[in-house]
């Protein structure tokens, strides 16, 4: 199996063709590119290749002329295109080239990235719509329709497309307050684009999840301890995948101070919780950190879940501390 510099280069363009011209298919070019020209971004998820919808929806409406340029003042156009062809280059044979390997290797990183795009913006169904602004932050979704987007013409998508860059709007000027602010008043305006987004897309503000407390350190906002415990979901998911402690974003919350008596209990057991997805299970560890959760409130609305873990929990250790004995 050799593969000529011709074809390898060819193998890797193909990466970042997607609809027809004026189209990108690389998501982090888009957004450069939107921003140097002050644009949104207008975000399409496609399988060109496995699903019946998504060609005839680029050949009936997005790659039309009349569509386009229509749009593309307000718009840079991206397509991120899951394709089955372009995930078979990702796999070789063991006997393959290191030049095919090197190919394939690129490939499977460039797939890798995608994958992590549509777990970020929720991606059930292909095709998937979304008005974006040039941070990525959805400003809107346009529900696709495979009955009618597939058949319309262009101005009656058009029509349709009209309807949501309203709601936009309101979401945009949201956005356009945390660009053009500092300080404490960054911090209100992340917390009111925060409420007024989907929260189905809250992990695109994760950035802003991460700036907001060195933006309000004295908490003026009443908002810190929200935020800070929301950092130490996306630390303890990291923390797991690099092999470290995951329970100790949560516990590193609960000592700073700042979290409701409800946070704390919630920074407890998800302490408890992420430690029974890690690989080193420690029962006794997961058990104390429910037992303070539990303490925390014993009334409060997620007691009786807390307390039936705990249960659970301490039944678990009895068995261990029975089968440790036996043997």
């Amino acid at each position: 199996m050799k593969l000529s510099r011709l074809l390898l280069t060819a193998i890797i363009s193909t990466l970042f063709v997607s609809c027809g011209s004026g189209w990108k298919g690389n998501y982090d070019d888009s957004l450069k590119t939107a921003q140097r020209k002050n644009k949104d971004v207008f975000l399409v998820f496609t399988g060109d290749d496995w699903t019946d919808d998504s060609l005839p929806f680029k050949e009936n409406i997005l790659n039309r002329k009349e569509f386009t340029s229509k749009y593309s003042r307000d718009y840079v156009f991206c397509n991120i295109d899951f394709s089955q062809e372009e995930f078979a280059r990702s796999k070789v044979d063991d006997d393959a080239s290191s030049s095919e390997k090197k190919a394939a290797e690129k490939i499977a990183e460039v797939y890798k990235r995608k994958e992590v795009l549509g777990r970020f913006y929720n991606v059930k169904s292909w095709p998937s719509v979304y008005i974006c602004s040039y941070e990525g932050y959805v400003l809107a979704t346009v529900p696709f329709s495979a009955e009618k987007d597939t058949t319309c013409t262009v101005e009656e998508y058009c029509s349709k497309l009209e309807e949501y860059r309203g709601s936009a709007e309101v979401v945009k000027g949201l956005v356009k307050a945390v660009r053009g602010s500092a300080g404490t008043e960054k911090a209100e305006a992340i917390d009111a684009l925060v409420k007024g987004s989907s929260s189905t897309y809250s992990d695109l503000f994760m950035n802003l999840i991460y700036e907001f407390p060195s933006l309000d350190p004295e908490n003026t906002t009443g908002r810190l301890g929200f935020y800070e415990l929301a950092g130490a979901y996306y630390l303890s998911y990291d923390a797991t995948t690099k092999n470290e402690d995951p329970a100790k974003p949560f516990l590193d919350v609960i000592e700073k101070g700042n979290l409701s008596g409800d946070q704390i209990q919630e920074a407890w057991y998800m302490a408890a919780y992420s430690l029974i997805n890690g690989e080193d299970f420690n029962s006794r560890l997961v058990t104390e950190y429910l037992e303070k959760a539990y303490a925390v409130n014993p009334t409060g609305k997620n007691a009786g879940k807390i307390l039936t873990n705990l249960q659970q929990m301490k039944r678990f250790v009895e068995l261990e501390e029975e089968e440790g004995t036996a043997e």
